[in-house]
This record gives C-alpha cells, structure tokens and sequence, in this order.
C-alpha cells in the first residue's frame, strides 16, 4: 500500500486548510453514519479538526476525536466549544497516535477512519490494526475510508490491500466497496475514487 508523507501537523497550521479539510465530513463516511445504526463510544481515528466527530455527536452520540497532529486537535476543540450539538451527545478530542491506539482509555464500539489508515506505511499500518483488536470489543464495527490507486495519484491501495489489513480471526463480516473522497485544491473541489471498507471486531 503506498503512501503519501507529510508533517500533518504543519499542514494544519498554515494559512491554507490542506485538501481532505473540506469544512464537512466526507460523504461517504457522512452517509454510512446516517444509515447505520452506530453504538456508542464512538472513535474518530484521524479526526483532523473535528468535523465528522461533530456530525456524530449531533446525532446524539458519544464521539472521542483523536489526531497525531497538535494543531488540528486545537482546532477542533475550537470547533467543538462554538457548536450546537443538538441533540446532546458528547464528544472530546485528544491528541494520540493511531499506531499506540492500545494507550486510549476508550472501548469504542464503532471507529470511524476518514483517510488515516492510508497515510501508514506497513510498520505503521500493522501497529494501528493491532491496537483495534486490542481496544475494540467483540461486533464493534470499523470503517475505513481510504483513497484508491485508481485515483491516479501515485498512491493509494486496492481492495485486496485493505481487505489484508483486516485479515484473520479477529475480524468477520469485512465488506470493500467503491466510494470517493471529497478534496478541495485551488478553490475547487473535486471528487476522487477511493474504497470503503467495512469490518466487525470478531
């Protein structure tokens, strides 16, 4: 699975927003949240600044946002004291490193992915599995949203890469479906293929 590097913490703190910050959750994971039916705690993985953790709480939910990256965390604490949450659900951000995820004090029941798993070389990306399985109880749900080779970009992964990352007994019931990836560059905003992937902590 290649990746694409970056000082993400460097690209939260410059005047421009990098291109995944659209100013709205994904599409595709926003959509998956409104016709499933998400147990709580619910873990945002890579939650940037904010704003898919937000949606999740306004639907009632107790979300907890985590990011490498210190200024995308402030941010979305920013966020999170000028929102509405209405209804009242709970959400708190932290700063955390998805490949140490067995640190966290939470037992998420649904973890949301928007574009982190991607980012991971394979060190990285093995470490992040292991500290699911390790913090996810038995049918917690996990979905993946990650950019595709097809996009064109000289990175990204395939179906059979993101269905590997999940192999073995402690996951069941994982599902790779076609999706996009919303990202904004220049002022516009343009749509790119990406793969949506589904699993259940065994």
């Amino acid at each position: 699975m290649a990746r694409q590097v970056h000082d993400f913490d460097a690209l939260y703190a410059a005047d421009v927003p990098p291109p995944w910050e659209i100013g709205r959750p994904q599409p595709a994971l926003l959509a998956l949240v409104r016709r499933s039916v998400l147990a709580d705690p619910v873990l945002d993985v890579g939650c940037g600044t904010g704003v898919l953790a937000l949606a999740v709480a306004r639907a009632g939910h107790r979300v907890v946002g985590v990011d490498a990256a210190a200024h995308a965390i402030s941010r979305a604490r920013e966020r999170a004291a000028e929102s509405i949450v209405d209804p009242p659900g709970e959400v708190r951000f932290e700063v955390a490193d998805a490949r140490r995820l067995d640190r966290l004090d939470v037992r998420p029941r649904t973890v949301l992915d928007s574009g982190l798993l991607h980012t991971l070389d394979d060190a990285g990306r093995a470490a992040y599995v292991a500290g699911l399985e390790v913090i996810c109880p038995s049918d917690a749900l996990v979905a993946v949203l990650a950019m595709s080779v097809a996009a064109g970009l000289g990175w990204g992964t395939t179906d059979d890469r993101l269905r590997a990352a999940f192999d073995g007994p402690a996951w069941s019931s994982t599902t790779v479906s076609d999706a996009e990836i919303a990202a904004r560059t220049a002022g516009e905003e343009r749509h790119l293929p990406a793969l949506l992937l589904t699993t259940r902590r065994a």
